[in-house]
């Protein structure tokens, strides 16, 4: 979901091999193909899941996977791992598995700055949302400023 700019979604295609089971996971793109992958540790983000990858009579498509998400450059919800804390004007992380961190524990890069409100830890998986998300590491959807994602080059 976005806040206030009237951006659209645009459209990709994921890495074979690769799903998005829902909103809110952080993207990246490799500048060695031309596919989307989920966010992970030393990559830097490209933009945010609008909702789940594509299906095939029921089933998220394991090849070819198309997704819809939302450009870095405005506030967006973004999921965090479970478990993290934050507080308005603090750093958020692009971390693995398309989860948003509260800290940067090894070479993530920087997503933006959280704007919502203080939140003791981001608990509460979406396991139940019917996105088939496995529940053991997803956490609360926060509120990112993401005009201050660190940019750079993807290899």
């Amino acid at each position: 979901m976005v806040y206030g700019q009237g951006m659209d979604p645009v459209h990709g295609v994921m890495y074979a091999g690769q799903t998005v089971k829902g909103p809110g996971k952080i993207l990246y793109a490799d500048q060695s193909d031309n596919a989307l992958y989920l966010g992970a540790d030393a990559k830097f983000a490209i933009g945010i899941s609008a909702g789940e990858s594509s299906r095939t009579d029921g089933t998220l498509d394991a090849a070819g996977a198309t997704v819809s998400y939302y450009p870095l450059g405005g506030v967006l919800m973004v999921q965090a791992l479970n478990n993290q804390t934050f507080k308005p004007g603090m750093i958020v992380y692009a971390g693995a598995n398309g989860l948003a961190l509260d800290s940067q524990d090894s070479s993530e890069k920087k997503l933006g700055i959280y704007v919502g409100k203080v939140m003791t830890a981001a608990t509460g998986d979406l396991a139940l949302n019917g996105a088939g998300d496995s529940g053991a590491t997803e956490g609360q959807m926060v509120l990112v400023n993401t005009a201050f994602a660190e940019a750079g080059h993807n290899a």
